[in-house]
C-alpha cells in the first residue's frame, strides 16, 4: 500500500512537484487533447499516491478549460499579405503547443464580429488573439467587457490591453528620415487603409521625421480621386489614403508621374508590389527613374530586382511572444501589458542614388 507522503489541493502543486504545466494536468486527467501515454501515466500514478482520485479533480478543476486559443485575422487580407498573418499563426501554434494548447483560426470583420462572440459565448476557447486592431475596433470594445482573456499583435490604442507591437513609429522615423536626407522632398506617400492602426502609427513616424527637417506637413487626400493639379506643382510631400486596389494604385501613378516625384513611399509592401507593377508595366527603371521605399519588408521587397529599402519587423518573434503570453494570462502568470519590439530599416538599391 502506498504511503501518502503529502497532500496535494489542486492542480498548480501537481504541476510543480512534477515539473509540468497546469495544463498538461489537466489533460491526463480529463482524457482530453494531445499528451503522451507515459506522461499521463506519470501523471495519474502521482495523483494516485497522494490521495487524490482523477474523477474527482477533473471534475472541479479540468473541465471548465477547453486548451484553445483563438488566433483572429482579419478577411480582407490579399496575397502579399498573408506570408505576415502566416508567420505570426505558425509560430503562434508552435509556442503554445508546448503548454498543450492549439490553435483555433478565427475571422473577423471591421463590422461583423459575430465568430468572436460565438466562441466566448460558447466557451470554445481559453484565450483569443486579435491579429489587426482597428481604429474603434468592436472586436476589442467586445472582449473588454468579458472575462475572456486575450491580447492584440499591434497598439490598440489603448495602454490597459495587453499588447505584442513592433515600433513601427520609430522605424518609420528612420526610413523618413533617410528619404529626405537623400533630398527626396518631393516625394509621395501611397498610405493604405486610414482604420488600421498600424497605418496610423506608421504615419505619425512619417510626420514627425517631416517635421525634423523643418517641413511642417505633407498635403493629404482621403482618396485617390481627390489629386489636384495645383498640389501636385508646389513640390510639397503628398500622402494619399486608401490605397488598396491596382486600380487605384495605377490611377494615382498615372496622375503624378508626370510631375516627377523624385521617390515614392509605400505603407507596405502590398502598396509596393502594386506600385512595382505598374513601374514596370510603363518602363519606369528603379533607382535610375525613381526612387522607392516600403514601410513593410517582405520577401517580394528583399529579391525584387533591385531590392526595394523596407522597415523589417519580426514575424516570429511577435508570435513567440503572443503565443507565451497568452498562455500566461490563461494561467495566472505574470505577464507583461505592453511589449514591444524593435523594427530595423534596411537600404538596399532602391532608395540609393545613382
Amino acid at each position: 500500500m502506498n504511503t501518502v507522503e503529502k497532500r496535494i489541493s489542486n492542480i498548480d502543486e501537481i504541476a510543480k512537484e512534477l515539473g509540468v504545466s497546469k495544463s498538461t494536468v489537466s489533460r491526463a486527467i480529463s482524457g482530453k487533447g494531445r499528451i503522451g501515454v507515459e506522461t499521463r501515466s506519470k501523471i495519474l500514478a502521482f495523483i494516485e499516491d497522494h490521495g487524490f482520485k482523477p474523477n474527482v479533480i477533473a471534475k472541479s478543476l479540468a473541465v471548465s478549460q477547453t486548451f484553445n486559443i483563438a488566433v483572429v485575422t482579419p478577411t480582407d487580407t490579399e496575397v502579399q499579405e498573408i506570408p505576415f498573418f502566416q508567420g505570426c499563426l505558425h509560430t503562434i501554434s508552435q509556442t503554445i503547443t508546448q503548454w498543450d494548447y492549439d490553435v483555433i483560426l478565427s475571422v473577423a470583420t471591421e463590422h461583423n464580429i459575430s465568430a468572436i462572440k460565438r466562441l466566448v459565448r460558447n466557451r470554445k476557447v481559453d484565450g483569443i488573439i486579435i491579429t489587426r486592431p482597428l481604429v474603434n475596433d468592436k472586436a476589442i470594445s467586445y472582449l473588454k467587457e468579458t472575462d475572456m482573456p486575450f491580447l492584440v499583435i499591434g497598439n490598440p490604442g489603448d495602454d490597459v490591453i495587453v499588447q505584442i507591437d513592433s515600433d513601427h513609429i520609430t522605424g518609420c522615423m528612420d526610413a523618413t528620415n533617410h528619404v529626405l536626407d537623400q533630398g527626396y522632398t518631393n516625394h509621395v506617400l501611397l498610405a493604405g487603409n486610414a482604420h488600421h492602426r498600424v497605418n496610423k502609427n506608421r504615419f505619425a513616424g512619417y510626420t514627425q521625421a517631416l517635421r525634423s527637417h523643418g517641413i511642417p506637413e505633407c498635403i493629404e487626400y482621403v482618396r485617390h480621386d481627390e489629386l489636384t493639379d495645383n498640389k501636385i506643382t508646389e513640390g510639397n510631400p503628398i500622402a494619399i489614403w486608401n490605397i488598396s486596389s491596382q486600380s487605384a494604385v495605377d490611377a494615382v501613378l498615372h496622375e503624378i508621374l508626370p510631375y516627377q516625384p523624385s521617390c515614392l513611399i509605400c505603407m507596405d509592401d502590398v502598396i509596393a508590389v502594386k506600385a512595382l507593377h505598374y513601374l514596370t508595366r510603363h518602363h519606369i527603371r528603379i533607382p535610375q527613374d525613381i526612387h522607392l521605399v516600403s514601410f513593410h519588408d517582405s520577401a517580394a521587397m528583399e529579391h525584387n530586382f533591385p531590392p526595394i529599402s523596407a522597415l523589417h519587423v519580426h514575424i516570429d518573434e511577435l508570435g513567440r511572444m503572443a503565443g507565451k503570453t497568452i498562455v500566461d494570462m490563461i494561467e495566472g502568470r505574470p505577464f507583461n501589458t505592453i511589449n514591444m519590439l524593435p523594427a530595423e530599416f534596411i537600404i538596399r538599391e532602391s532608395s540609393l542614388r545613382k
